[in-house]
């Protein structure tokens, strides 16, 4: 029967970096499946790997970057095969990401208005490709499956249900592409027709408009060349600032008055007043009183040259109001009169192709969606005026915009505060709902993970050391290295010191031959240190660990058998045969 495929499944991903001294294994068999609607929380120390899973996957590895081997299968199409052009297609239409660092995720020197309208007129395709874009894909995948399956026949040509796999996917493929045709063909009738409309109806609104238009400019040009009626003197006699000018013009006549007379007054009748003081002690209050009496000059001078620039200040408003303000109010009414007819212009087009005025729209209505105030004056904005919070809310409306099927979100909330990771933690899972796409959350916070994931994949080294439910890895985890990832979060009822993992994490220039946590590893055994385990199934339910004390846990208990694999009569807990290669399982101890 053919294969059914989940929405997205990485099988066996390796992937590594050049560097001078030679090659990097980040990723080292990575494999897991996410399924439409669903959280799948990916956590690790840093450095294990989970980034660079994110970014194989979106294929925006740095140039030193390659997969080596593995599959990444969206919706039946293997990712690693696909040329670059046909990635754009996918990336960030159907697959999207936030990254870790908003400020320097965003350009800044582009709007955020500017880089929304991008990330949309980007993806922008016509009705038509829309309309028969799942067929395409439809077609294409079982063209690639056809080609798979000749090629297993060639070399297994006696295999039977290979054969019957592929008539039934050939069969479904003429079907398909006999329904494209048609399809294609109606597709085509209804754009053209509903082109035709929209054209129609601008047309006809179009007189309308330039009606508009042309009544605005007449009105500009018959009160253009009029002269300004002049202001009214009585109003601006009554009005405070003339008062005050009036006011410092008496004031400036007895300055004058002041400075003619009140020097001679006070050199007449200092000597009468200060008859009984000595000669030194009336110099020194004659200097007092002279240093004073123009000390309060030149106050009330600056008080009047500043009472006189207010009043300059003022006939200038006054004149700018009676002949500028209108000139104004009449060429904003041509504006808008051209203006509104370009937005329904651009409205009409909108209905059948994406331009700027439908992508404004979108991204007016994407960051209302991201809890943003003002969006309007947010979209003129550059990153650098915006604080954090509302810098990631705008990479989460840019990675929304198209209403992709799979969001990765690497570190939403690493440089945020507390407040604000609560805000974006549930505005992620209020979109979540509303959009029905799966999302993948990288991390290295189990806060988050217990939150928002229903499935968690633990990451060490590169690999998956364990994989399940958010309730079965927090409640009964296997792996040592789980266990003091949770050991090591603070807990409400405990005052002592935090228990951390002790050791470094592994390089990833020269792993180990053994398991790769086994140095710092309590438990470790002679056999971790020899190879890597294989990953366990604990329960049905796919709790899976890959560690060498669990197999001797489930061993030991029955459920399988390190020399002849799975016993009869016991459910199939485990995913292939075990060690076998493990003489008689005495290598398996303490």
């Amino acid at each position: 029967m053919a294969r059914v495929y989940k929405l997205l499944e990485v099988e066996n991903l390796n992937t590594s970096f050049k560097i001078d001294a030679g090659k990097v294994l980040s990723v080292n068999g990575v494999s897991f499946t996410l399924e439409k609607g669903k959280i799948l929380g990916i956590v690790g120390e840093s450095g294990s790997g989970k980034s660079v899973t994110a970014y194989s996957i979106m294929r925006i590895l740095d140039k030193n970057g390659k997969i080596d081997s593995g599959k990444i299968i969206y919706n039946g199409t293997d990712l690693v095969k696909l040329s670059e052009q046909e990635m754009r297609e996918i990336r960030g239409n159907k697959i999207s990401i936030i990254f870790q660092d908003a400020m320097t995720s965003l350009n800044p020197t582009f709007t955020i208005g500017n880089q929304l309208r991008e990330a949309i007129l980007t993806h922008a395709k016509s009705p038509i490709k829309i309309a028969l874009q799942d067929l395409e894909n439809s077609i294409k995948s079982d063209k690639q499956r056809i080609a798979a399956m000749e090629k297993g026949i060639s070399h297994h040509p006696d295999n039977e249900n290979l054969k019957k796999d592929l008539a039934t996917i050939q069969e479904k493929l003429v079907k398909d592409e006999k329904e494209y045709e048609i399809k294609k063909v109606e597709v085509l009738k209804a754009f053209n027709d509903l082109k035709a409309a929209k054209d129609k109806e601008y047309k006809d609104a179009k007189p309308a408009f330039n009606k508009k238009i042309r009544a605005a400019i007449a009105t500009h040009l018959k009160e253009y060349f009029q002269l300004a009626p002049e202001p009214d003197m009585e109003e601006i006699k009554n009005s405070k600032h003339a008062k005050t000018r009036f006011e410092e013009i008496d004031l400036k006549r007895r300055f004058v008055a002041y400075e003619e007379g009140v020097m001679q007054n006070i050199i007449d009748n200092f000597d009468k007043e200060n008859e009984s003081l000595t000669e030194s002690e009336r110099k020194s209050l004659f200097r007092k009183a002279i240093k004073n009496e123009k000390l309060v000059l030149a106050t009330a001078k600056k008080e009047y040259r500043e009472a006189k620039r207010e009043y300059a200040r003022y006939l200038r408003r006054k004149r700018r109001d009676a002949i500028l303000a209108p000139r104004r109010e009449r060429r904003k009414a041509i504006l808008d009169a051209f203006k509104e007819k370009s937005n329904f212009h651009q409205e009409c087009i909108s209905a059948y192709q994406e331009n700027k005025y439908s992508a404004h729209k979108k991204a007016l209505k994407m960051l209302e969606e991201v809890g943003i105030t003002e969006p309007e004056r947010r979209m003129k904005q550059y990153p650098f005026e915006l604080s954090g919070g509302m810098l990631q809310r705008c990479m989460i409306a840019m990675a929304l915009v198209q209403k992709p099927d799979i969001l990765i979100a690497d570190e939403p909330t690493t440089a945020l505060d507390v407040t604000i990771q609560a805000q974006i933690l549930e505005l992620l899972k209020k979109l979540q709902k509303d959009y029905g796409m799966a999302i993948i959350i990288i991390t290295h916070d189990l806060g988050v993970v217990a939150q928002m994931c229903d499935e968690v994949d633990i990451m060490y080294a590169g690999r998956i050391v364990e994989r399940g439910t958010t309730d079965e890895i927090f409640y009964h985890p296997q792996h040592e290295y789980t266990k003091g990832l949770i050991n090591s979060m603070p807990k409400i009822d405990s005052t002592g010191l935090l228990e951390p993992i002790q050791g470094n994490p592994v390089d990833l220039f020269c792993l180990p031959k053994g398991c790769a946590f086994s140095s710092r590893c309590k438990e470790c055994m002679e056999i971790c240190l020899e190879r890597y385990p294989e990953e366990v199934k604990c329960n049905e339910s796919g709790h899976a660990a890959s560690c060498f004390k669990m197999i001797k846990m489930l061993h030991d208990a029955g459920q399988i058998d390190v020399v002849n694999g799975t016993p009869e009569g016991k459910p199939l807990i485990y995913n292939g045969a075990l060690i076998r290669e493990q003489k008689g399982g005495k290598n398996v101890r303490k």
